[in-house]
């Protein structure tokens, strides 16, 4: 791990490097052997009903230990990390990043997940991604994604926590590319199925953070923030947020980008989800701002067709179908809809 400088302001003992290696490959072992016998346990459920009773209590034993272990790990990875916030920019912050990849191990479970709140794990969140590190401060919104994801009691335990505001700062503004692209991975996972956190989107001014996302020249930002857009539209009750990304101009800059020459096939592929989504259920608003003739929007999706290859691009070829239909068919009378 790292040794400490006399300007570093920490007073940590330096440590041999090869008794810190040998460790860190024995905390990684442990991990390692928790992870596999969880994941062999749930495995084998219909083998466990059939055991005497002697042998499930000594399972249950077993399993009681796993859960200690992983316990113990995840709190000593926050103990290291519970002072983070004394890192300078120019201290070794390798301790930090290792405890922080022994903790992504733990936590893609969601018990564990769960565990890790009971026992003040959230506590570290703001300190780490405010850290001058980027390493630290990607780590660690991994693992607020990881935490997230598909969990109700860890999204709204997180929106408590007050994580949501910076990791909207973060998409924004971190200078770390990484950095941003996990915090939107985090975003991400915290919004989705969650619809108590879309207030938290609105106060936070979050949809003009995902439009500016979109414009962004990272691929990997276009990409997820048109992903989360789509999602979100996609929804049944989401007339709400169309009409907030209709009055925030995101038709217009949306139409922009398919114009592009240069636009990656994935961002244009979740540019069309995102507008077929918006004009759902003949959703007016959305018509109205998709027919405006100042966006050449028709032209666009016309000249796509032409271009898109029907094997390599169906889906596509099949969106710019649907959105020429629901947005600009004319009837018989040659009256639009």
């Amino acid at each position: 791990m790292s040794s400490e400088s006399g300007e570093s302001g920490r007073n940590v003992k330096q440590a041999d490097p090869g008794t810190e290696s040998t460790e860190a490959a024995d905390q990684s072992a442990r991990i390692t052997q928790i992870r596999h016998g969880r994941g062999a346990v749930r495995g084998c459920g219909e083998q466990i009903a059939d055991l005497s009773f002697g042998r499930k209590k000594n399972l249950n034993e077993a399993l009681s230990s796993l859960t200690v272990n992983v316990i113990e790990e995840m709190r000593k990875a926050v103990q290291i990390l519970s002072s983070v916030g004394d890192l300078r920019a120019d201290d070794d912050s390798s301790e930090y990043e290792n405890a922080l990849e022994r903790m992504a191990d733990l936590v893609d479970n969601i018990d564990i997940a769960n565990d890790f709140y009971k026992i003040g794990g959230f506590a570290i969140f703001r300190s780490c991604l405010n850290s001058s590190h980027g390493n630290i401060r990607w780590r660690i919104a991994d693992i607020i994604a990881e935490l997230a994801q598909n969990n109700p009691f860890c999204q709204d335990k997180l929106l408590e926590a007050g994580v949501f505001p910076v990791l909207l700062s973060m998409i924004d503004a971190d200078p770390s590319e990484q950095a941003r692209i996990k915090a939107l991975y985090a975003v991400s996972c915290i919004v989705r199925g969650n619809p108590a956190s879309l207030k938290y989107m609105n106060a936070n001014d979050g949809y003009s953070v995902l439009l500016r996302a979109m414009q962004s020249p990272v691929e990997k930002l276009q990409v997820k923030s048109a992903f989360l857009l789509s999602s979100l539209c996609s929804k049944d009750d989401s007339s709400d947020i169309k009409c907030t990304l209709v009055k925030m101009g995101f038709i217009e800059q949306a139409a922009g980008l398919l114009g592009r020459m240069n636009l990656q096939p994935t961002v244009r592929e979740q540019l069309l989800r995102v507008l077929n989504g918006m004009v759902n259920d003949n959703f007016l608003p959305a018509l109205k701002e998709c027919r405006r003739p100042q966006l050449c929007l028709k032209i666009t999706l016309e000249q796509l067709l032409t271009e898109l290859k029907p094997v390599e691009n169906q889906d596509e070829i099949d969106m710019c179908s649907e959105l020429l239909d629901k947005v600009f068919f004319e009837p018989d009378t040659n009256q639009e809809r």
